[in-house]
């Protein structure tokens, strides 16, 4: 069984939801400038005004995850905010953030019954509230 990479959890909530592995971790760091960033016409020089910086993760979990299994997971993520525990790249730890979810893409692979089905490996988008 692999190490635990990513763990998720209603912000209101104290119980973890724990992500199968292996999941693929891409990391962004998205930075944001207010209006008054630009150039200054006297000189030409460049200057920045930074009012926040926000990480952004895509996920991709992999298949074979039942219904249930996507159910439990979407009814975290797809809240307004939820908790996330996964690696830092800006500090090289593991930490918790507040993310929200910007998208999920879910595949159904199988449908075996009404009540039963799997799905393929899908991709979720995190960006940190």
């Amino acid at each position: 069984m692999g190490m635990t990479v990513m763990k998720i959890k209603k912000s209101s909530s104290t119980t973890w939801t724990t992500l199968p592995v292996p999941i693929s971790l891409k990391p962004a760091i998205n930075v944001l400038d207010s209006s008054k960033s630009g150039r200054d016409n006297n000189t030409g020089s460049m200057f920045r005004d930074r009012i926040a910086e926000k990480q952004k993760f895509t996920a991709e979990i992999p298949g074979g995850l039942n219904n249930t299994q996507v159910a439990e997971m979407l009814d975290i993520i797809l809240e307004g905010s939820f908790d996330c525990w996964l690696p830092n790249p800006k500090t090289g730890q593991f930490g918790q953030k507040t993310f929200y979810c910007t998208s999920a893409e879910p595949e159904i692979h199988q449908i075996y019954s009404t009540s039963l089905w799997d799905y393929n490996s899908f991709s979720i988008s995190l960006t940190e509230m």
